[in-house]
């Protein structure tokens, strides 16, 4: 990988971890919010949410939870599933998250870029992506972790 390295804040990650998913949501308001609400009432940790809208009628919600947690979200996730309709639960019970963090997102764009051509180049498949004001994170397979963390290491200048 013969690439320009980027400044970045840090870089964190998680293992240990599995996603939850509930596809094709009848777009209704309040939805989220009783979903969510079960999970915390069972003080269930969200490591990750990823929310789609497909533009037209659907939502879809992937979650990250410790794989402890990964039967009691099934269960929640099944029984909104049969309350609202959706079209199918999903799941997969060994992902990893990445995390690129920095201080300046002003370049996020090129360091978004630059994380995703650093795992496609190493032949790692992002399963969902999420953002904020400082940080990029990415899901990946859990049998990838060390790869990624080895390419990421090589791609950004970290602390």
């Amino acid at each position: 990988m013969d690439q320009e390295r980027i400044e970045a804040g840090g870089l964190i990650y998680k293992e240990n971890i599995a996603m939850v998913g509930l596809i094709g949501i009848p777009t209704h308001p309040g939805i989220g919010g009783r979903y969510f609400t079960k999970i915390a009432d069972l003080g269930i940790h969200v490591e990750l949410i990823v929310n789609l809208f497909d533009g037209k009628e659907y939502d879809h919600i992937l979650i990250c939870v410790k794989k402890e947690d990964l039967e009691e979200t099934l269960e929640i996730t099944q029984k909104i599933h049969e309350k609202i309709g959706s079209q199918r639960v999903i799941h997969e019970d060994d992902v990893a998250l990445v995390c690129i963090s920095s201080l300046d997102f002003d370049d996020s764009q090129k360091i978004a870029g630059h994380m995703f051509k650093t795992l496609g180049d190493s032949e790692i498949n992002i399963h969902g992506i999420s953002s904020s004001v400082s940080s990029l994170t990415c899901m990946i397979e859990g049998q990838d972790l060390e790869k990624a963390l080895n390419a990421l290491r090589k791609a950004f200048i970290l602390p």
